[in-house]
């Protein structure tokens, strides 16, 4: 743990000692509780961007593709640039 210091008006912090003695236990206590509640909030309003997360809608498309028939060989010739490689957006376009 760390230690840390905030400022806080003189009547939040009454509420909060009085929050403490009702749950018998300490004022940093309940401030370490309450910023664990808020951050886990905070973390459902808006999630992280992890870009390891994108992977998973990789492919989708809005019809399904049947690639059973050996078309597999001749889309990714088509799609996957010599130089360049595949990319999701294809930038060289326009």
């Amino acid at each position: 743990m760390k230690r840390t210091t905030i400022m806080v008006e003189e009547e939040l912090l009454y509420d909060l000692q009085q929050v403490a003695q009702q749950q018998g236990t300490s004022m940093a206590s309940v401030i370490r509780e309450a910023l664990a509640t808020y951050v886990v909030e905070q973390h459902k309003l808006a999630q992280p961007d992890n870009p390891l997360l994108r992977l998973a809608g990789l492919g989708a498309s809005a019809e399904m593709t049947d690639m059973s028939d050996g078309k597999d060989e001749e889309a990714l010739q088509t799609a996957v640039d010599p130089i360049y490689g595949w990319s999701v957006g294809d930038e060289r376009a326009g």
